[in-house]
């Protein structure tokens, strides 16, 4: 038990750790840009690599939904990568609600283009009814492919419309000093111990470009306790695993 206990203290200390040289990295990354860059164009690649991860978990979804009891329902392994995808897609959906759309219509003038961003608020009241409807399903309520799937197209749907005809305004419109600030008020929705999970969940399984646009924005050290502690533990973990049946 004692062990156990000094294992969990270990990994506390080691989040605490890695959250600390999160935020300390970014806050000197931001330090270190010069006024032209806060000035040119926004980058929207974390946005792309947020996106990349949403379609990653909803694969892995699909594919536990077709292969678990629906009587018993999903296994602690899923319900630990289902949970994982429903906080990080409704913290992203808050803070594009309440941060990033308000500011950009503020720069937009067309009709359009103001009816593409309003398009953006009402897809997302459409989600978490479908949420609940897999949430249930997957504890034990039922088949899960008919709510995954129905969940996956409105999601899928919802991804594409905004890569389509939003990220093009977002580059159009905003500085990346706008939009950094807006990243950071994300960031800012998750406590100091919940960053290094929202980090190791981003860049679990991601493309080279994805993770090296993840990675540029942390110092060397915090790409160091990234790579030798929270990924380590996070990949310990089996998330969406389903357990094979043993024969005695």
């Amino acid at each position: 038990m004692s062990d156990k206990v000094g294992r969990r203290s270990r990994w506390i200390l080691a989040s605490l750790a890695g959250a600390v040289l999160v935020v300390t990295g970014a806050v000197r990354l931001r330090a270190r840009r010069g006024v032209s860059e806060q000035n040119s164009p926004a980058d929207v690649g974390f946005m792309r690599a947020l996106h990349a991860a949403l379609r990653r978990d909803l694969v892995r979804l699909r594919d536990a939904a077709a292969q678990i009891d629906s009587s018993a329902g999903a296994p602690p392994t899923v319900l630990a990568g289902w949970e994982a995808f429903r906080t990080q897609l409704d913290i992203h959906h808050s803070a594009e609600d309440r941060d990033l759309w308000p500011v950009l219509r503020g720069q937009l003038s067309e009709p359009a283009d103001l009816a593409s961003v309003d398009a953006m608020m009402e897809e997302h009241r459409h989600i978490p009814a479908a949420l609940d409807r897999v949430d249930a399903a997957l504890r034990g309520g039922g088949d899960a492919t008919g709510p995954v799937d129905a969940l996956s197209t409105v999601v899928l749907d919802h991804l594409a419309h905004e890569e389509r005809e939003v990220f093009p305004l977002l580059e159009q419109h905003l500085t990346q000093a706008q939009w950094r600030r807006f990243l950071h008020k994300e960031r800012s929705q998750r406590s100091p111990r919940e960053r290094p999970e929202f980090l190791t969940w981003l860049l679990d399984d991601a493309s080279e470009q994805d993770a090296r646009v993840v990675l540029s924005e942390l110092p060397p050290p915090a790409r160091l306790v990234y790579r030798r502690v929270l990924r380590p533990r996070y990949n310990a973990q089996d998330r969406w695993r389903i357990p094979t049946s043993s024969t005695a």
